[in-house]
């Protein structure tokens, strides 16, 4: 007879344990440093905080503290503000529905707790006194009396030293330090009455005092280069309104400066980016102008609980919202609203371009100044490699250059004004003239911007003014612009003082530099220097490298080839792209049956 088999002396299931529970909450809310700023900013602004005041240390992964004056908490409040589920936001379910504050679902502060060194320093002000909560990595709390004006100080210090399979997960310091300013920057757009301020290694970074308008607001974060074509959003529709503002005329490489909101909080949409990109690339689709975004909608029609960190959300009416935004950023731009069609193409506003691409003109050559050329990529005073010339030209000579090793062969000609043609041994030899022209300069650039470079001082020194995000961005890699030949200071606010530039730089592009610096550290995820570097160099040869659709004449042709061939890599630009193609002699034969 069979026996049932023996109990197990252990089950196993079992519940948790507290300190573990926090831990993985902690995860779900607290990813990185910013995570932790963007719950702490949330809260002082719905204790209804005037002034903002947060110090880093190390990108936050060292310190982060935030002192606002709010309405502050009293000891019992204190207490409760660091145990799960605590909150002052909802009280019943049906409020999730209608919630109009940015944070309530009480796990930030017992989650931060519960991953680091935190202290919570509050009062409410009416006697001066203050309750301090001090919890060492999720350890039971210790509370004490202290002195504070009304409001709440919080500091987190050694953010996951006691989960390293988290901490070395963190991104660098300057990774970390960029992503907290994205996020003060976004918070702040929304408070223009708030003032805001960041120090990050014992240096003010980032500055934002109360303003009077929104429209204030946004040129400190995104420069006052924007004063003039900074263009106002505005429109209504049955489910709800948008407003805001677009640059017309400054944009930058990147997305950096696009800031959505819905309901006043901060959000990343996809819906919401595909209208923006849709309405602005009717009129350009080359750069990303400056936008700013905010979406009013009934609760009902957003759901803010898709992510614990409520940084995304779901719409139940997408195409309707897509059009109200697509409409109203046109509008903005100078293009009629249209009856909510998202195929409809308004025309440009007056001084704007409406073109396409593939729209260019072969018969219209680009001018090129005195220097490199390539339109407004000319950044090196160097003597002008190429001239313009008539259109109608004898075809080129052929002629016999000397031994080129491995692209030994003559030119015979230029395809579509566009690709070299070269006969050699083997077969046709194929070369992109703007490729081509983008490996040579780059190699020239980081020859003569390398290491340190000759230096030119300026008679007077150049005052370069950036909003108040891309002045902390720059900031961090003020040392990387020294070791180029650079002598930069910040001077006030976001401005800062050029004194020297590397001699290949003319002091008219320099502003136009420092802004391709400001596009490529943006966009690199870590902080490697030499990464950041290239990048601005690769930019740069792009923009002054010779176009496609650009007569050339066979001296010119000859002279990039050569070039070409002193170059660190002849077959691949720095960006990855092939510069030569083969076509061999038995394969063109063949189509000639031969």
């Amino acid at each position: 007879m069979s026996s049932l088999p023996s109990l197990r002396a252990e089950s196993r299931i079992r519940i948790l344990a507290s300190d573990l529970i926090d831990k993985i909450a902690a995860g779900e809310v607290v990813e990185r440093p910013a995570s932790v700023v963007k719950e702490l900013v949330e809260n002082s602004i719905d204790a209804g905080a005037r002034s903002l005041r947060i110090d880093l240390v190390s990108g936050g992964k060292k310190k982060i503290e935030i002192a606002d004056d709010g309405c502050g908490m009293s000891e019992e409040e204190a207490t409760l503000a660091i145990r799960r589920h605590a909150t002052s936001k909802i009280s019943r379910f049906e409020d999730l529905a209608t919630i109009r504050t940015l944070g309530f679902r009480g796990e930030a502060l017992p989650s931060i707790a519960s991953v680091s060194r935190f202290t919570l320093l509050t009062s409410v002000g009416e006697d001066g006194l203050a309750t301090e909560v001090f919890v060492d990595s999720g350890r039971e709390p210790e509370i004490r009396p202290a002195a504070r004006d009304r409001g709440t100080t919080i500091r987190v210090e050694d953010l996951f030293e006691n989960v390293p399979a988290r901490q070395k997960f963190l991104k660098s310091a300057d990774a970390e330090f960029r992503a907290i300013i994205a996020i003060i920057s976004s918070y702040a757009l929304t408070s223009p009455q708030r003032s805001f301020s960041v120090s990050h290694n014992g240096r003010m970074v980032l500055d934002l005092p109360e303003v009077e308008s929104l429209r204030d607001r946004v040129l400190q974060v995104i420069g006052s280069r924007a004063s003039r074509d900074l263009a106002p959003i505005e429109l209504a529709m049955e489910l709800g309104g948008v407003t805001g503002f677009v640059s017309r005329e400054a944009s930058l490489g990147s997305r950096r400066n696009q800031y959505f909101f819905v309901n006043g909080r901060t959000v990343r949409d996809r819906v919401l980016t595909h209208a923006a990109t849709r309405a602005i690339e009717a009129f350009d689709d080359d750069r990303h102008p400056a936008l700013v975004v905010f979406l009013d909608l009934d609760p009902d029609l957003v759901d803010v609980n898709v992510h614990p960190a409520k940084t995304e959300v779901r719409f139940r009416e997408s195409g309707r919202i897509h059009v109200l935004v697509e409409q109203g950023i046109r509008h903005a731009l100078g293009a009629p609203a249209r009856g909510g069609s998202l195929l409809a193409d308004g025309p440009a506003a007056p001084g704007h371009p409406s073109w396409r691409p593939g729209e260019t003109s072969i018969l219209s050559p680009p001018s090129f100044r005195e220097g490199v050329p390539g339109g407004e990529g000319d950044f090196i005073a160097a003597t002008p490699l190429f001239r313009e010339r008539p259109l109608v030209q004898p075809p080129p000579p052929r002629f016999e250059p000397s031994t080129v090793g491995a692209l030994e062969g003559r030119v015979i000609g230029q395809y579509r004004d566009s690709y070299i043609l070269l006969d050699t041994p083997d077969g046709l030899r194929i070369v992109d003239q703007h490729v081509a022209h983008e490996r040579v300069l780059y190699d020239r650039i980081e020859a003569t911007l390398g290491e340190k470079g000759e230096v030119q001082r300026l008679l007077e020194p150049l005052i370069h003014e950036t909003g108040a995000a891309e002045s902390a961005l720059l900031d961090s890699h003020l040392e990387e612009l020294r070791g180029l030949g650079f002598e930069i200071e910040r001077f006030s606010g976001n401005s800062f003082a050029i004194a020297a530039v590397p001699t290949l730089l003319r002091r008219e592009s320099v502003s136009r530099f420092l802004a391709r610096v400001i596009d490529a550290a943006a966009e690199e995820k870590g902080s490697h220097a030499g990464r950041v570097r290239a990048k601005i160099i690769a930019s740069l040869a792009c923009q002054a490298a010779i176009k496609v659709h650009r007569p050339l004449s066979g001296d010119e042709m000859s002279g990039l080839v050569a070039d070409l061939l002193r170059s660190s890599n002849p077959y691949a630009c720095p960006h990855g792209r092939p510069i030569i193609v083969d076509i061999r002699h038995l394969d063109v034969e063949k189509h000639f049956h031969r």
